[in-house]
């Protein structure tokens, strides 16, 4: 017989090719199929308009927010003089009309939290600040001394001055934080500086309860999982459009106080912030309505049980108070104020803070089944102004000669603020805020120059620049002897 091996050769050469090469070319088919797929996916995520769109407006947001981002900074000395970092936190730049009758009209300040700045301000009972100096940060590397023009802890909101002309304001926002909406959350967290960070809104109407050991805050936040760190403290918190709607304040951290974000981020709703803003700014100080009654949670089920429809506040009238005087009685479930739903207590609390001492408030009670209405004048709050910091002003009242002059406000000259600014101190009143356009200005008096003398008679205090001034007939002149320094220290 004649055999034939050569099919049966063959097979076996291809069989030890293929086990010898194949799993090389197997491997190297599949490599080049997924090359081509992620050239094809790179492709589409280059051509999605999308991803590109919400990437170019992301980056638009951290450029409309960012001339308007500061950092803070506060510096103490210690036992051998030598200046130490004591603290860090953020701020934004926050525009005040002086007249809403003219936008050209304004004065611009920084905004920060109150416990960013508690250690520079005095005691109390008048305890010497644990800090001497704070210094505000632009990105654009200018640093500037700044001074408290008020704060108040009840809310956690400070505003500072310094001397910088032409900042950039945040934009505050015209629409109340919703829940879902993307944010942003601004910063310096552990000192880098001007730190960007992306979230939703969790929720609003946040109170922080246990978490939050001080009873006498005004808590309404909005809640965000963007990543908020120790130092983003007084940063703003943006919407899409880098308008800001709250100002970043506090985490979640229960009993670890040096603990980090955990995705419990909190900030003052900026509505809030800019009621006690302008109050600072205004009058030195925050005055808040008082109602007059002890309050307590209705829950759904007593509610039922009363034969309320809704929530509301279960009150008991103080004896003499303004709830009392207006025919509030005790078991009267107040369910809403001036129209707005008052679902808890604190929703209450704020909700009568935000209406100033003297004026009238819409009160909806449910009494024995049935709705009643009162009308009830606010008295002034007792017993909360005892942490905040109001420094020594005078702001001129509308008429007088100060105040026609340009001479808006005026502040005692401290021994402190001189050596903040490394000035020679000299007894005399510190020009705070300055009117444009003034027969001050148009004089060459400008803004943190020093009054101390009025016609040769010394000026030790803002009374004694009024008393001699005001009384003064009109069209009479005078001479005012002033003192100004440069940045250096060096009196001019």
């Amino acid at each position: 017989r004649i055999r034939w091996y050569g099919p049966t050769l063959l097979l076996f050469a291809t069989v030890v090719l293929t086990m010898a090469f194949g799993p090389g070319l197997v491997r190297e088919i599949a490599r080049a199929r997924e090359a081509q797929h992620v050239s094809q996916v790179r492709q589409g995520l280059i051509d999605n308009p999308t991803l590109a769109t919400l990437s170019d407006a992301f980056r638009d947001v951290a450029t409309a927010v960012k001339p308007s981002l500061t950092s803070i900074a506060v510096y103490h000395r210690d036992g051998q003089n030598r200046e130490i970092n004591h603290s860090n936190g953020s701020g934004w730049v926050y525009r005040h009309y002086t007249d809403s009758r003219d936008p050209d009209q304004y004065d611009d300040y920084i905004i920060t939290n109150h416990h960013v700045v508690a250690d520079f301000l005095p005691g109390p009972n008048g305890e010497p600040a644990q800090a001497n100096r704070l210094v505000v940060r632009f990105a654009d590397g200018g640093d500037y001394y700044a001074s408290v023009i008020g704060t108040d802890p009840q809310t956690d909101v400070a505003v500072l001055e310094i001397e910088r002309e032409g900042m950039i304001p945040a934009v505050i926002a015209a629409d109340s934080a919703q829940q879902g909406e993307i944010v942003f959350a601004f910063g310096s967290p552990f000192q880098f500086d001007y730190s960007m960070s992306q979230g939703v809104v969790s929720a609003t109407g946040r109170q922080l309860g246990g978490l939050n050991p001080r009873s006498d805050r005004y808590e309404d936040y909005v809640q965000t999982d963007a990543a908020i760190n120790p130092g983003n403290s007084g940063g703003p918190l943006t919407n899409v459009r880098g308008e800001v709607i709250g100002m970043n304040t506090a985490i979640a951290t229960r009993d670890n106080p040096a603990a980090s974000f955990s995705g419990l981020g909190f900030a003052i709703p900026v509505d809030m912030v800019v009621n006690v803003v302008e109050q600072l700014i205004g009058q030195g100080e925050v005055r808040r309505g008082y109602l007059g009654v002890y309050i307590h949670e209705v829950d759904s089920r007593t509610a039922r049980e009363m034969g309320l429809d809704g929530q509301g506040v279960l009150c008991s009238p103080a004896p003499g108070g303004p709830a009392e005087q207006a025919g509030i009685e005790l078991g009267d479930i107040i369910t809403h104020i001036e129209g707005t739903a008052i679902t808890n207590p604190e929703k209450l609390r704020i909700e009568i803070a935000r209406h100033a001492p003297g004026s009238e408030v819409g009160v909806e009670l449910w009494r024995d089944g049935i709705d009643h209405r009162v009308r009830v004048e606010l008295i002034e709050h007792p017993g909360l102004a005892a942490n905040r910091y109001t420094p020594s002003q005078w702001t001129s009242a509308p008429g007088t000669h100060l105040n026609k002059l340009g001479l808006v406000r005026l502040e005692d000259f401290a021994p402190g603020e001189a050596e903040q600014r490394n000035w020679a101190y000299t007894p005399g009143v510190l020009i705070r805020m300055l009117r444009q356009g003034t027969p001050a200005e148009r004089a060459g008096i400008e803004r943190m120059m020093v009054v101390t003398e009025v016609d040769g008679h010394p000026v030790n205090e803002a009374r004694d620049l009024a008393g001699w001034i005001n009384p003064l007939p009109a069209g009479e002149r005078f001479e005012l002897t002033l003192k100004q320094w440069n940045p250096q220290g060096d009196r001019y």
